[in-house]
Parts: structure tokens; C-alpha cells; sequence
């Protein structure tokens, strides 16, 4: 199922702004916080949706993939308070969750975007150095469990659709939306 998800729209996605100013030498860490401002509003409004209604089994192999904890808590360190975290603005228009398959794409878009936050991650320490390394719970969440996270998200996925291969459009369908949904609300930053 892997090679048929979406990647056209992974690539519109990584060259809004707020991905092509990550990489730019000028790169200040009040926009870092924007950006994860914006990630905390996306997350904050699908993951509730995402992870609701879930058997039991789905439950225990994908409630820890919640990211929405770990952007608050950067943005914390990054000086956000409270008040001010639950006055951010959340994304209005979201990609549709109201099956599994489209849940799994949607989750199939956010947790490979565990893979880019790898490489963000680390150059982002390079060009903040130590003022950013206790600010990266969300882009190093899995640390060096990353490669098994990921591969065990697949096999797990894999293995849901694996007898109802007539779902796998909507999967996919469900991950392009995820990706135009994103890029409409970095784009709006």
C-alpha cells in the first residue's frame, strides 16, 4: 500500500513558506514558534477527532502518536503560557475523519512527517545551537525509535487493509486531503 499514498502533494506542501524559511540562514526562533504555533492549531482540532471511537486494539497501537502534548510543550518553553496556547487559533477546516480509513490517512500523512521532523530537527540545532535543543519535543518525539515507530505504524496500517483493499482509495484520498489541508493553513500563517 505504501507506494501508492500520495507524494505530489507532500512536495506542494514542503515548499510553503513556513518549510522554505525552516532552511533560510536568517531563520529567527520567534518564527520557529509561529510555525509551531501553527502545527499545535492543526493538531489540536483533528487529533480529538482522530483518536476517537477507536477499537480497543486501534487504541493501544496509535494513542501514543497524539502530537499535540509535545507542541504545547515546546511552545511552553518557548514561553507561551497556558492562556495563550488555548487562545491560539485551531484549524477550521480539516481533512475528513469519519472512518477508519480516512483516519489512517490523515495518520499516515502525520506520522510520516515523524521522518522530515528528523532532518528539521536536526538542522535546526545546528542553526540555533543549545537555544533550541530542550525545543524540539515535537519534531524529535520518537528519538531514536523513530525507524521502528515508523515501520510498525506501516505494518500495523498494512495489516488493517490488507483484506479490504477497496478502502485503500479513500486512505489515500483521506492522506492528499491531509496534505492540501496543511498547506492551506501554513500558507495562512
Amino acid at each position: 500500500m505504501r507506494s501508492t499514498l500520495p507524494c505530489s502533494k507532500q512536495k506542494q506542501l514542503e515548499r510553503t513558506n513556513s518549510f522554505v524559511r525552516l532552511f533560510d540562514p536568517s531563520y529567527a526562533l520567534h518564527e520557529y514558534k509561529h510555525l509551531l504555533c501553527r502545527f499545535y492549531g492543526f493538531f489540536a482540532a483533528v487529533e480529538p477527532l482522530l483518536f476517537d471511537n477507536l477499537t480497543a486494539e486501534q487504541s493501544a497501537v496509535l494513542r501514543h502518536k497524539v502530537k499535540a502534548g509535545l507542541l504545547a510543550k515546546d511552545l511552553n518553553i518557548l514561553g507561551m503560557d497556558e492562556a495563550e496556547l488555548h487562545n491560539l487559533p485551531h484549524c477550521d477546516e480539516l481533512p475528513a475523519v469519519s472512518t477508519f480509513a480516512q483516519k489512517m490517512g490523515v495518520l499516515y500523512v502525520l506520522e510520516g512527517s515523524t521522518l522530515g521532523g528528523r532532518v528539521i530537527s536536526k538542522h535546526l540545532k545546528e542553526h540555533f545551537g543549545d537555544a533550541v535543543l530542550d525545543k524540539l519535543n515535537y519534531y524529535s518525539c520518537y528519538g531514536d525509535n523513530l525507524g521502528f515507530e515508523w515501520k510498525s505504524f506501516q505494518t500495523f496500517m498494512g495489516g488493517q487493509f490488507d483484506d479490504k483493499p477497496d478502502e485503500i482509495p479513500t486512505v489515500i484520498a483521506a492522506a492528499n486531503d491531509t496534505f492540501l489541508t496543511l498547506h492551506k493553513w501554513l500558507d495562512k500563517a
